[in-house]
């Protein structure tokens, strides 16, 4: 469990830069670290590990996760719990065996912007619906100019915004398919959500490019 180990794993330290490092072929997570306040993780190779590739979670603050490769793990980038004020920039996220990118359980007010998320085996990027209290969504996130291409099966969706989350923004990213549509869909929003914006992305190759079932979206 990543909480608790890791090919790289720290807990309770702060100020930690990670640069130059690689990560690989662990029974577990590449690199987690937990209750870990300002981690710079630079220029990192985290790949073939049986769960995460990178995990920062358990409340840790302003993560810089940066110009990564991120490859053949379970998920490619897992924000857990409570992580805020993070930026994840211009990592090349490829081949996650279920999601590329995962914002879960009040995971809060975080910048994903220009990173590669490809062949990712169920969802490209996904907001989780994980709720273990009130208001416990990954509210106020922004999903900027990323490319997202190729996600999933026969049903594989590129963008899926589950649960109660709210005041997310899709800004700019190129959400593609370049297989056949299927039943693929590029942006599933889910019944329950709000305030989730689509600003200016390209959104090609799908059976469906937005299916939006929620009542306050726009």
């Amino acid at each position: 469990d990543g909480n608790y180990s890791g090919c790289i794993f720290l807990q309770d330290c702060n100020r930690i830069t990670m640069r130059g490092v690689e990560a690989r072929n662990y029974n577990g997570d590449g690199i987690s670290w937990q209750i870990c306040h300002d981690v710079v993780v630079d220029n990192c190779h985290s790949h073939d590990n049986a769960d995460l590739g990178l995990h920062p979670g358990s409340g840790s603050q302003r993560p810089l996760i940066r110009n990564n490769r991120v490859e053949r793990n379970n998920i490619g980038i897992f924000f857990c719990w409570g992580v805020k004020f993070g930026l994840a920039e211009g990592n090349q996220i490829r081949d996650s065996r279920s999601y590329g990118v995962s914002i879960g359980h009040c995971d809060t007010d975080n910048l994903v912007r220009d990173n590669d998320v490809i062949g990712s085996g169920r969802v490209g990027v996904l907001f989780r619906e994980d709720a273990r209290g009130k208001d416990f969504w990954p509210n106020r996130n922004r999903l900027e100019n990323n490319r997202i291409i190729d996600s999933g099966a026969a049903e594989g969706i590129g963008v899926d915004v589950r649960g109660k989350t709210r005041e997310v923004t899709l800004s700019g990213n190129q959400i593609r398919e370049t297989r056949k549509p299927m039943k693929r869909i590029g942006v599933r929003i889910g019944a329950d959500t709000r305030d989730v914006k689509l600003e200016r992305n390209r959104i090609e190759g799908f059976a469906s490019d937005v299916v939006d079932l929620g009542k306050g979206n726009k």
